[in-house]
């Protein structure tokens, strides 16, 4: 019989689905979870409170510091529910020589689609005309379609080629930037423009960021960056909020140096109940929830697990 091991679950998504969870942890009776009462993720201070008994977790965007890693002395493993791990602390991981497991290529698809959403959803108008009828008006806002649009993606990864196919199809004009060569194939088939960033700040009606978050990316949109913009563009950011900086962000908006801006994520999440972004009638904003998708929810919980028993017994 396999020595029981003490596993933490931190992740929000598999706490929204616990009963789900339980049903495949049937298969690893060699596992003890505990589930945290988290809303978002579990902060420093959380974690050090109750790390040191763990051999493995399952987590979302939890604050692994310094001092974390210090109090986890028999931590095996580490899995990511999704992809992005820069609060994990890699680095620190690696000293320890504890892995840190994700799912790549996780949310392509409905990231992708919530990106075309937002960027349609300017272009034809879509919430100012619902606004017009439901507020006893008869207008016709200006809209335009896709072709006539210039779009900027800024990280030509998977999600970014995938945001790139969408928009080909409907005929945009369709600029990138990446820090890596992109495969021409890719390129050629989706009829992108590899630009530098400034051109698509200059030349862009809609900015979309799809870069991961790291040191080359942290505040990728600055007020620097404002300053260069020329079409008064949308910013679309469904990646990682701390790519913009954004009370730059929140200066271009009330300045009009940006038309709008279509936001999933936040330098702080949640979103500070008083954070001027929620009151702007040209911003759209979601609650870190472009993910959402029964089916790729489903595949990233049956391999955090299957990465969870990989860590724990190799």
């Amino acid at each position: 019989m396999k020595q029981m091991k003490k596993v933490l679950i931190t992740a929000p998504y598999m706490l929204r689905e616990k009963k789900k969870i339980e049903g495949l942890l049937k298969d690893y009776n060699f596992i003890d979870v505990t589930w945290a009462a988290v809303n978002e993720r579990l902060e420093e201070d959380e974690l050090l409170k109750i790390i040191p008994e763990y051999d493995g977790i399952i987590c979302g965007d939890d604050r692994f510091t310094h001092s974390v890693y210090e109090k986890a002395r028999n931590l095996k493993v580490i899995v990511k529910w999704g992809t992005g791990i820069d609060s994990l602390n890699e680095e620190e991981a690696k000293k320890r020589g504890i892995p840190i497991y994700r799912t790549p290529d996780a949310f392509t698809e409905p990231v992708a689609d919530t990106t075309l959403a937002l960027i349609l959803a300017f272009c034809r108008n879509v919430v100012k005309n619902d606004n017009i009828l439901k507020n006893e008006g008869w207008d016709k806002p200006q809209g335009y379609a896709l072709f006539e649009k210039t779009v900027g993606i800024i990280g030509l990864g998977n999600i970014g080629q995938a945001v790139a196919k969408r928009l080909s199809a409907f005929g945009a004009d369709i600029l990138a930037n990446d820090i890596v060569e992109i495969d021409s194939g890719i390129i050629n088939k989706y009829n992108v423009t590899m630009v530098p960033k400034e051109e698509i700040l200059e030349t862009s009606d809609f900015i979309t960021l799809h870069c991961e978050l790291n040191s080359t990316s942290f505040h990728i949109l600055t007020q620097d960056s404002f300053n260069r913009i020329k079409k008064k563009p949308y910013i679309i950011n469904t990646a990682r909020g701390p790519l913009i900086e954004e009370s730059s962000l929140i200066n271009a908006l009330e300045s009009g140096t940006v038309s709008g801006a279509g936001l999933d994520v936040f330098e702080d999440e949640p979103l500070p109940v008083n954070s001027p972004l929620r009151s702007m009638e040209n911003v759209l904003l979601s609650s870190h929830n472009s993910n959402s998708s029964p089916a790729r929810w489903g595949h990233v919980h049956k391999n955090s697990l299957d990465m969870l028993v990989k860590g724990l017994t190799s």
